[in-house]
């Protein structure tokens, strides 16, 4: 159950005034400790029946006619609060209402207004974690015109208790001092009084509170033994007015005519902590918001859990004030576009939003099942790190650096091994994403060195997983033209990752392939180039002998005297040339290209392979346009 003001009066009130509960109501709302501050409103209903009280007191079975042997001039209602932190072990008196008591030798007259509404008592109260309950004693004292000096002894000994209240707020203890002072006025007057100095400690705080329970007790004779009153109608309006209560509608509800009774609604308020911005964060605010929790919590104004989870809250906003540091370095580096020093400045960011995140971390699994954090402070944590991360929004390689923080988290959060490839290949491209300094720098720092190893270990797992088979494989086959393929997939898969390693793994095991390939091609050129020698000395040996076919029919049916045909003429150029392409053939043949270098052999065979093609193409175009000058006698 949460604290509440529970009223109880003495058994034996002075001049037989006694109470009897009426109603009680307990609202289901579940108050968890975080809701550590107390209101209390009372309101008095009926007062003109105080006439009653008062005159059956002479004429009841109760009446005590030793305490009527003066007239009664005064009906002083007053209230203890016991168990209040602020006012530590001393019962403090709250007066109430003071009535004044007209006497017209026919019957006794309480003078009550009918304008009272509802007294405030005490506003948002700080109640200590151990006290379970706030205890209230009310009483009402008749008091006699030759007893004056009760008041006065009340007032008295209240203010020596006030005066021993030193760790109190002094506004607090001055109200209560400003309700002795007016008690003694109207006494002096004989004029009603009415407490109205609620004692507030949070002026002008935004609270949340709701209605935390309800008391009605009925002011009457001894004779009166039982109070009934309507309790339905109460339940079902009370149930729906959490925000509040309203006196009007409390006295229909209740509907009880008989005797004054008194209605104490008690509130409790939710602690709310100072709501900030990422904007007005920096080192001074913090420092007074330090202060400040300080001074609250030595005058008793937040509870130690809350003092706690303010200063770890504390801690957690100067971490976002380095972030904030962090991120306008950068910002000056970016400017200056000095790329060793950007990548470091952007490493500092991603080292205090990673201690951002991860105080964040710690707190929820710290105080998963403590109600303080998890219904204040968890939102005000949630609140700035979601404006450090609209700050890392605002480009590029500060939303990578976000990426990269969360990835690690998340990974450590998994644990190291990541069954998914694709899962994998997601995780290294965030953490490659950003242009991070060198590793001897990475290496000194915890975040760098948990990037490197996080890194290392999620491309070794890629590599065996989606890599190694097939790097090894090509390790090991034949270099040709049939496993060519396998080599171009492995390599345009490779391309596609941001497994470096991956990467590198299988360069080395392409160039590896690709060296036996070049041998392998260099094999078939040597080989090519032994074929195409033998045939170019054997088609060296047939062009010379067409070449002087040719040379012999000309001068054989052309006289120098006369001059041949012009096509001839062409043709005999045509075969000149020819002439000279078989002499550069001869030459090439002679010649030995460097054999152990491919592209030398590829060069010299080509050579060869065009001059044979030239002089092919070239003694068939004259042997075709004058077949008279190709056939030589024996051939």
């Amino acid at each position: 159950m949460g604290c509440f003001v529970s009223c109880y009066f003495p058994v034996k009130a002075q001049n037989g005034i006694e109470t009897r509960l009426g109603y009680s109501y307990n609202d289901k709302f579940n108050f968890t400790d975080e809701w550590q501050y107390l209101s209390t409103d009372i309101y008095l209903f009926n007062g003109n029946k105080f006439t009653r009280v008062i005159n059956e007191l002479k004429t009841g079975a109760g009446k005590n006619k030793k305490n009527y042997a003066q007239e009664l001039e005064y009906l002083l209602i007053t209230a203890q609060l016991k168990n209040l932190k602020l006012f530590g072990n001393e019962g403090i008196v709250y007066p109430l209402y003071n009535f004044y008591v007209k006497n017209d030798n026919k019957e006794l007259t309480a003078r009550v207004s009918d304008n009272i509404d509802v007294i405030r008592v005490i506003d948002k109260m700080p109640l200590s974690s151990t006290d379970k309950s706030i205890d209230a004693t009310i009483e009402a004292k008749a008091i006699a015109d030759n007893a004056n000096e009760q008041v006065f002894g009340l007032v008295a000994l209240q203010l020596q208790n006030i005066a021993n209240l030193t760790a109190s707020p002094t506004g607090a203890l001055m109200s209560l001092v400003g309700e002795f002072g007016k008690l003694l006025g109207s006494s002096s007057r004989k004029t009603e009084y009415k407490f109205s100095s609620t004692i507030r400690l949070y002026e002008g705080h935004n609270f949340d509170t709701r209605l935390h329970s309800v008391r009605v007790y009925a002011l009457v004779p001894p004779d009166v033994k039982n109070v009934t009153l309507k309790s339905a109608k109460a339940n079902e309006l009370l149930a729906n007015s959490s925000n509040g209560l309203d006196r009007r509608k409390l006295e229909t509800v209740f509907d009880y005519k008989e005797y004054p009774y008194l209605v104490v609604a008690n509130y409790k308020s939710l602690y709310k902590t100072d709501v900030l911005s990422g904007n007005e964060i920096n080192t001074e605010l913090i420092e007074r918001r330090k202060q400040k929790i300080n001074n609250a919590h030595d005058a008793g104004l937040v509870n130690d859990e809350t003092y706690k989870q303010e200063m770890y809250f504390i801690e957690f906003l100067r971490t976002f004030a380095e972030l904030k540091q962090s991120l306008n370095d950068y910002k000056l580096n970016y400017k200056n576009n000095i790329s060793e020093v950007n990548s470091k400045s952007l490493f500092s960011v991603i080292q205090n939003y990673r201690a951002l995140k991860t105080l964040q971390r710690v707190r929820e699994r710290e105080f998963a099942k403590n109600t303080t954090y998890q219904n204040i402070f968890r939102p005000e944590y949630a609140t700035i790190v979601n404006n450090a991360e609209l700050y890392l929004d605002a480009d590029h390689n500060l939303k990578n650096s976000k990426e990269l923080v969360l990835t690690l988290l998340e990974l450590e959060n998994e644990g190291k091994s990541v069954a998914n490839a694709a899962k994998r290949e997601t995780y290294l491209t965030k953490l490659h994403s950003v242009d991070l300094p060198g590793k001897d720098f990475l290496s000194a720092t915890i975040e760098g060195e948990a990037i490197t190893r996080i890194i290392a270990e999620l491309e070794i797992q890629q590599y065996r997983e989606v890599f190694e088979k097939e790097t090894n494989r090509l390790a090991e086959i034949e270099a040709n033209e049939e496993t060519l393929n396998l080599r171009n997939n492995l390599t345009e898969k490779a391309s596609a990752t941001k497994c470096l390693t991956c990467r590198d793994k299988v360069k080395t095991a392409v160039l590896n392939y690709d060296q036996r390939y070049a041998n392998y091609l260099l094999k078939l050129a040597l080989d090519k180039k032994g074929t195409l020698q033998a045939n170019a000395d054997k088609k060296s040996l047939e062009y010379l002998k067409k070449k002087y076919c040719i040379e012999t029919n000309i001068r054989s049916k052309f006289t120098t005297e006369e001059a041949p045909p012009p096509h001839i003429t062409k043709l005999v150029e045509r075969t000149n040339e020819l002439a000279k392409q078989l002499e550069q053939l001869t030459q090439l043949i002679k010649q030995k290209p460097d054999e152990s270098k491919l592209e030398a052999v590829q060069d010299y065979n080509a050579q060869l392979s065009q001059f044979l093609k030239d002089l092919d193409e070239g003694y068939n175009t004259i042997c075709s346009a004058e077949k008279s000058l190709c056939p030589c006698e024996g051939s």
